[in-house]
């Protein structure tokens, strides 16, 4: 077993659930307008199901992309400054993108505590709201377990390019 298999276990799990939750939003919302411009007749609970999809996509589909360190960057700086600062740069960006997401973690405690506590329910299905919030908070420590792992990573190569000279180039793929 590779060193690295367990580490990309949970984005790649966490990919699955977000494209599985992206094809379920696109199927409803096909399925919705074809019958009701043939049929006259509407998916029930369409407008919830595409929320709920929209939740679970947005949550457990950010994960990956910061796990491959997929986000868009922008290279205005990258061949003014040497690869000791860029890697610097990176790790800083890690560490600012592990703070906004304690930052919504901890934003998220008092409504998710209140739809427990007032029991709110969804416009067409009547569903518990609260659930949803427990799905944003698996996505998010999901997001955060990844978070931390690359800011590690990025330690690591952070403590590399100080000690070795120049830091290897990362892939942006």
């Amino acid at each position: 077993m590779s060193v690295d298999r367990p580490r990309q276990s949970l984005p790649k799990i966490m990919l699955w659930v977000a494209s599985a939750a992206l094809v379920v939003m696109m199927s409803v919302t096909v399925l919705d307008v074809i019958l009701r411009f043939a049929f006259r007749i509407p998916v029930r609970g369409a407008y919830d199901v595409v929320s709920f999809s929209l939740l679970i996509m947005v949550f457990f589909g950010l994960a990956p992309v910061i796990a491959r360190a997929g986000e868009i960057t922008i290279d205005l700086i990258d061949y003014m400054v040497s690869p000791r600062v860029l890697v610097l740069l990176e790790t800083l960006a890690t560490c600012a993108a592990f703070a906004v997401f304690v930052f919504l973690g901890w934003s998220m405690i008092s409504p998710a505590q209140d739809a427990y506590k007032w029991g709110g329910h969804s416009l067409e299905l009547g569903m518990p709201v609260w659930w949803l919030w427990a799905v944003a908070f698996v996505g998010l420590s999901g997001i955060l377990w990844v978070c931390l792992r690359r800011l590690i990573a990025d330690i690591g190569r952070l403590r590399t390019a100080a000690t070795r000279g120049p830091a290897p180039e990362r892939s942006r793929t």
